[in-house]
């Protein structure tokens, strides 16, 4: 029954991710076609994360008292609501970016309130042998699409266009919703009515136990370092090779495409490799080592070659993310791992909006990408360094 409920799970994350990477991809297009702002492309992928900041908390107290399959399923219907909104504004022929902010905010609600959920549902339906063999599961779906998502993403963006593409994305809710209805329904959780008088109460808990926990603690503030470093880049990079460098969509889908290899091929190892090191070691050296690799996309602009940089950086990342997400799930007790994650992703994805924002105005003001990849590389690497003489980087 657990292994079923496991294939639901990951089945679902699936789909959902599917219609995710359309959705990223289209966005940053119709904007840059409609507007050719940098700076706005670069700010509608900041607020995405400005939820996580807010809603966070909400999420992992509601993982830890409500039906976590409940909690799965609205979340996707309310996502299928907030997606329409978003199509609406995008149809119009000049974009009305205070409308447009409010309906991405709106849609990325969904994910901090549902996260906590799905990452803390995993020891309910999986054996405590099997929490690095299902965390890399998750990486490897999440690795292949991002593979697969760039090419045959851009190239449906190309041929719909992007705001057509967009109800390609609010069918894969649709779908996930679904198969998530799947799921075994979870014994009995407090009424509605207790959770939210208590919720402050278990916020503070969550918060409390999560900052005490050093390791832990010491995992999410590296995040937040290596967090504002990647989105400096990421949140550009369809600017930076199709504005900057003057490549077609194709070009830039293939190097993101050549980047998704490396976390594909972390993604399979990675249970391997988890089990066989330190966690301490494993997260400090991959964050230097993703930073240092960051700083190779200096030496050359063709698309191929950036696509081969991606690729190093998006393994160490990932080898990163399964071994911080195990051992989160190791050590914190399953009544109170919702909000740890809960606490940890709203620490670690409050640099988000920042980095993104940061690197955007950066290149609004003329400052060349150049600079942008040093300041993200040395960043990231230096957040590696901190990590490695923090508790975390002592953690067995």
């Amino acid at each position: 029954m657990k292994e079923l409920s496991w294939t639901y799970l990951w089945l679902s994350f699936l789909v959902s991710s599917m219609g995710d990477w359309l959705y990223r991809l289209a966005l940053p297009i119709i904007i840059l076609q409609k507007s050719g702002s940098a700076y706005h492309a670069a700010a509608t992928f900041g607020v995405s994360f400005i939820p996580w900041v807010l809603f966070s908390l909400i999420g992992g107290s509601l993982a830890d008292h409500y039906a976590k399959k409940k909690i799965l399923i609205l979340g996707n219907l309310g996502a299928i609501g907030a997606s329409l909104f978003l199509i609406f504004v995008l149809k119009s022929p000049h974009i009305d970016f205070s409308l447009l902010y409010l309906a991405v905010f709106i849609l990325a609600s969904v994910d901090p309130l549902i996260h906590p959920s799905f990452q803390s549902i995993i020891p309910e339906i999986v054996a405590q042998d099997k929490f690095a063999q299902a965390n890399a599961v998750i990486q490897t779906i999440d690795n292949t699409l991002s593979i697969m998502g760039p090419l045959a993403g851009g190239t449906v963006v190309m041929i719909l266009g992007g705001a057509n593409v967009l109800w390609l994305d609010t069918f894969s809710f649709t779908v996930a919703v679904g198969i998530l209805w799947l799921l075994p329904s979870s014994s009995a959780t407090k009424s509605r009515k207790t959770i939210i008088r208590n919720l402050r109460f278990d916020i503070v808990k969550g918060v409390k136990y999560s900052f005490h926990q050093r390791v832990i603690f010491s995992g999410s503030m590296m995040f937040l370092l290596t967090n504002f470093a990647l989105n400096m880049f990421e949140a550009n990079f369809i600017f930076y090779m199709t504005k900057t460098l003057n490549y077609p969509l194709i070009n830039a889908t293939i190097a993101m495409s050549i980047g998704g290899i490396g976390s594909l091929i972390a993604g399979i190892l990675g249970s391997q490799i988890v089990t066989r090191f330190r966690a301490g070691i494993l997260l400090s050296s991959s964050t230097i080592m993703a930073g240092l690799s960051t700083l190779l996309l200096l030496l050359n602009t063709n698309y191929l070659y950036i696509g081969g940089i991606l690729g190093l950086v998006s393994f160490f990342g990932t080898i990163n993310v399964i071994t911080y997400f195990t051992l989160r799930q190791r050590t914190v007790p399953k009544e109170m791992l919702g909000r740890v994650v809960a606490v940890t992703r709203m620490v670690s994805y409050a640099s988000i909006p920042v980095g993104s924002w940061f690197g955007g105005l950066l290149l609004s003001h003329g400052h060349p990408m150049i600079v942008v990849i040093m300041i993200a590389g040395i960043v990231r690497t230096l957040a590696g360094v901190m990590a490695k003489f923090s508790p975390l980087g002592r953690e067995k």
